[in-house]
């Protein structure tokens, strides 16, 4: 592993109280070239100048935030592989996502303790920075050219290559793509698989397999790893890619009724409620004895302000089920409202 001593780190963000604390915390732990910038464009031009071995930037900054940083980083080939930490106050879901598909390497939430901030910068030095990891990624970015260029054969042995120093989602999904192409079905599922293994939120191959699973005439395990890949996008907050995978479904089997409850949650996040309750409607249609479509349904008739069409919704859910005790809390929510009016 690399010492400390012989690591350059550039701290960026405008709050005086963040840089002085992470300065005497690295002091701290050993590391002793650090230089502090105030803000995202200056330390891209500092980036530039001196190549600092690690960035750690805070995510909120005026001009261009944490996140604009580091993807100027990542687009640059001289520096794309720079290790980059934001550090923020606070974060949601989404912001991970957003961050981890940027290529961010670590994310660190106020208030850090020391040991956080070494245990990060331990893994970034010992694997990203090592010697291997770096060669692993030549490879990759070959196979990934080759893979541009369909030559299929020799992005291949790259992606190997790759995994005889590292296991890898993406390579995985790689190889996966290219035995696809070949027509190759069952290797392009077992690669598929193995992507989903090591990463279980990986949405782009549960739906890669859902396309094999298509090519191969076996609708039902199609829709299941469409839903999964739904699902997840769900989660993310990736709306529009939701949308998109949960129409795939419906094309594919039109009288799947877990499609319209994602649909309908989908579109109630996106303040769509009269295409939520279209949904949930035909859902209800061909099942009528779940308790989860009409309690959903009910939800979507109360951001519509329409209290008593959501109260009949939980009844029947309670109905359905008398020990859904969800249900049950929103009908006698719904009725002291009423009472004390």
């Amino acid at each position: 592993m690399m010492n400390p001593f012989d690591i350059l780190i550039l701290i960026a963000g405008p709050n005086y109280l963040y840089k002085k604390t992470l300065r005497q915390m690295l002091d701290t732990i050993g590391f002793k070239k650090i230089n502090e910038v105030k803000d995202a464009p200056i330390a891209w031009e500092t980036i530039k100048r001196i190549n600092p071995s690690i960035v750690i930037a805070q995510w909120d900054m005026p001009e261009m935030n944490g996140i604009a940083l580091l993807k100027l980083i990542r687009a640059d080939s001289e520096y794309s592989e720079t290790p980059v930490v934001l550090w923020t106050d606070e974060i949601t879901k989404a912001d991970v996502v957003k961050a981890g598909e940027a290529g961010v390497n670590a994310i660190l939430i106020d208030p850090v303790s020391i040991e956080n901030l070494e245990s990060k910068l331990r893994i970034i030095m010992e694997f990203e920075m090592s010697p291997t990891t770096r060669k692993a990624k030549t490879f990759m970015a070959k196979g990934d050219l080759y893979l541009k260029e369909e030559r299929y054969e020799s992005a291949l042995k790259e992606y190997e290559k790759v995994l005889d120093i590292l296991e890898s989602a993406e390579v995985y999904y790689n190889i996966g793509y290219i035995k696809t192409a070949k027509g190759e079905y069952d290797e392009a599922l077992a690669a598929f698989r193995k992507a989903t293994q090591i990463n279980q939120m990986f949405a782009k191959a549960y739906k890669a397999m859902a396309e094999v699973y298509v090519k191969m005439g076996n609708k039902d395990q199609a829709e299941k790893f469409l839903q999964m890949a739904g699902d997840i996008f769900l989660e993310r907050e990736m709306h529009e890619s939701a949308e998109s995978v949960f129409n795939e479904i419906l094309e594919l089997k039109p009288d799947t009724i877990n499609v319209y409850n994602s649909l309908g949650i989908l579109y109630r996040r996106q303040n769509r409620l009269e295409d939520s309750i279209k949904l949930y409607e035909k859902a209800i249609k061909i099942n009528p004895y779940d308790e989860n479509i009409h309690f959903n349904l009910g939800r979507a008739y109360l951001d519509m302000e329409n209290p008593q069409m959501a109260k009949k919704c939980f009844i029947k859910a309670l109905k359905i089920n008398p020990a859904f005790d969800t249900a049950r809390g929103m009908i006698e929510a719904l009725e002291s409202t009423t009472n004390n009016h």
